[in-house]
């Protein structure tokens, strides 16, 4: 066997070649090489890099000026995998700090995720998108990209062409933005007993023909321009409950320690709507604060047709109010003595009560209506969210608050008093927001219209099928993985791990999320209810050595030129957060005490020492680390 050597083991023992043929394989394998040049100024490599060059191996982008890829056409699976959470300290190396830009060696003593070196001898720095005090989506900016001009400019005169042939009453109904049940229980929402989970809207009764007709083109055109994203099986899991979250004080400002109890629901729809119309009814709610939790203190329905509030009481909780919460709530300890109704007459009125004011045909509209439906303990199937139907520019998880939506899409200001919100204001915006999509077409308020899926892209372009995986927590259909050909809803690190490597042979490209490691140590928390402390080290040990044999077990499944990119997004945000929502509650203080500053505790002030301290926390929480290898 001079002339031949192994090359794999197979069914029979082993395979061998010829080495003429083994160096002639050899010279045409992919490999990454960095390209130092690029590195001597002082660009820094961003998840934006990353994302092109992705692109740039499975589909249509630039080629990359930073990073030389070989024979990059011989790539056969690309593999892009954010681990959130990992550290340079956990490789046995020095801390990165916001001014490192060079590629750095692996090697180091010490190292806890012994695989790592294994796979990599170098290291790159890269920068979470952000500015000076904040820190933008990775995963947004990762799975996000602009449009080729020609096609954006495209794009934008076939919007402007059906938002002038648009005809309101002819072309639109309310109920083509109606929530899907397993849109709502993703979504934190209760289904009443008698919806069953499903992607397609729930609509009780018979439904008018006109609107039928509406539905129909809009699911024809929808299922048209899916492009294969149905063919992946979806688990969705269900939305935590609320759960009851504490403040420094011991106060409960968050969820109820009663929010199972005294639920009441809309009957189910018989026949169509009367006159086939369908009301739509916009609610907000305003809370105060008991022992127990919030607690509900006033309900707003506003009318969508007339504008005018057809219900505007205020609420006696059921136990004394510790806070009034006056700068968000607007409430007062005079205002509310004031209230005639408690929540069970309040669920009277509106649902169980002989003349309701929300019928089995209402469609009820709101901003984060699951919060103010959990308040009120109502289950309704037909539910309308603003933030749904106008999404956020950097993507999913974030959600548009509505005084920015009302300030950008209908030109006026709401939430600006020191006399807190106004829930019938905030309804009146939501009908409003509502009825500009209805008159313009669906495609109205859209922050995406120059930028486009990476999943997307990769189905558009090549000349040839492309399939793409999506192995994420929740719903990934929901989120990014919208225009995926397979999405597998996981719950933990190995099940994402699974899916890759079970399915990665059958799909080109495939983007994974690990949060493990973030999660063991506390990065995924709210502000409120945020750990500062460190993780307990054996706790950490044990996450890293899990880490280790996951990448060994994703890179063993990965077929013959597979390109993997592991990058972990930022650092610890834990720091950045903190100061962020000290400096929102002083603006809130500042607001209250109407610019007096002097009202404010000393303790509770911001300073321009706050504001470096800030900035230099967001400065490390941008930065983190990627590698690239191919199999």
């Amino acid at each position: 066997m001079s002339d031949k050597r192994r090359l794999s083991d197979a069914d029979d023992g082993f395979t061998v070649v010829s080495k003429r043929k083994q160096r002639k394989m050899d010279r045409h394998r992919p490999k990454f090489h960095y390209d130092t040049g690029y590195f001597t100024g002082a660009k820094r490599i961003g998840i934006a890099h990353i994302r092109d060059l992705s692109l740039y191996i499975v589909a249509e982008a630039q080629k990359p000026q930073w990073l030389v890829v070989e024979h990059h056409s011989a790539v056969t699976h690309t593999v892009v995998v954010l681990a959130s959470g990992l550290l340079p300290e956990h490789l046995g190396l020095e801390s990165l700090n916001p001014n490192d830009r060079l590629p750095f060696s692996t090697a180091a003593e010490g190292s806890r995720v012994p695989m790592a070196q294994k796979l990599w001898a170098y290291g790159c720095p890269t920068r979470a998108p952000g500015d000076n005090r904040r820190l933008h989506s990775v995963m947004g900016t990762l799975l996000r990209a602009p449009l080729p001009e020609a096609l954006r400019k495209k794009r934008e005169g076939e919007i402007k062409k059906l938002s002038s042939s648009f005809v309101k009453g002819r072309d639109s109904t309310p109920l083509l933005y109606v929530l899907t049940p397993d849109e709502m229980v993703a979504n934190g929402y209760r289904l009443p007993s008698y919806v069953e989970s499903s992607d397609r809207v729930f609509i009780p009764g018979d439904v008018p023909a006109r609107d039928a007709e509406i539905l129909a083109k809009a699911r024809e055109s929808a299922e048209m321009g899916a492009q294969g994203s149905s063919a992946g099986a979806v688990t969705l899991a269900a939305s935590d409950r609320k759960v009851v979250e504490l403040n420094e004080a011991g106060q409960r400002t968050r969820g109820n320690v009663r929010a199972d109890e005294g639920w009441v629901e809309t009957p189910r729809a018989q026949g169509p709507p009367p006159s086939d119309e369908y009301l739509v009814r916009a609610i907000d709610c305003e809370m105060v604060l008991s022992e127990d939790g919030q607690e509900l203190a006033r309900v707003s329905v506003v009318d969508l047709e007339t504008g005018e509030a057809v219900f505007d009481e205020l609420v006696t909780p059921p136990k004394p109010v510790t806070d009034y919460v006056t700068q968000w709530s607007g409430m007062t300890e005079k205002r509310m003595a004031k209230a005639k109704y408690t929540l069970e007459t309040v669920q009277e009125a509106l649902v169980t009560g002989p003349n309701p004011i929300i019928t089995p045909h209402t469609i009820l509209l709101g901003h984060s209506l699951d919060c103010d439906m959990a308040s009120l303990k109502i289950r309704h199937p037909l539910i309308i969210d603003t933030t749904h139907i106008y999404r956020h520019a950097r993507g999913p998880p974030f959600k548009p608050a509505l005084k920015w939506l009302t300030k950008k899409w209908l030109g006026r200001e709401i939430q600006g008093g020191a006399d807190g919100h106004d829930s019938r204001e905030d309804a009146r915006a939501c009908v409003d927001l509502l009825r500009m999509k209805l008159q313009h077409g669906p495609d109205f308020g859209d922050p995406n219209v120059d930028s486009e899926s990476v999943f997307e892209r990769i189905n558009r372009t090549g000349g040839k099928e492309r399939r793409s995986l999506v192995a994420d927590y929740g719903n990934p259909r929901a989120w990014f993985g919208a225009k995926a050909t397979t999405v597998v809803a996981c719950t933990n690190d190995d099940e994402v791990v699974d899916a890759v490597a079970e399915q990665v042979g059958e799909h080109e490209f495939v983007f994974a999320r690990l949060t493990d490691l973030a999660n063991v140590q506390n990065w995924n928390t709210s502000s409120e209810g945020m750990k500062t402390e460190d993780a307990d080290e054996e706790v950490l040990d044990a996450a890293l050595a899990r880490f280790d044999a996951r990448l060994t077990r994703l890179h063993e499944s990965l077929p013959l030129n597979s390109a993997l990119v592991v990058l972990t997004g930022h650092a610890d945000p834990r720091p950045m957060l903190l100061l962020a929502a000290r400096q929102r509650r002083f603006e809130a203080a500042y607001s209250a005490a109407n610019g007096d500053t002097g009202a404010i505790p000393a303790e509770d002030r911001w300073t321009t020492a706050d504001d470096r301290d800030l900035e230099a926390a967001t400065a490390e929480a941008r930065q983190g680390m990627a590698f690239f290898c191919v199999r």
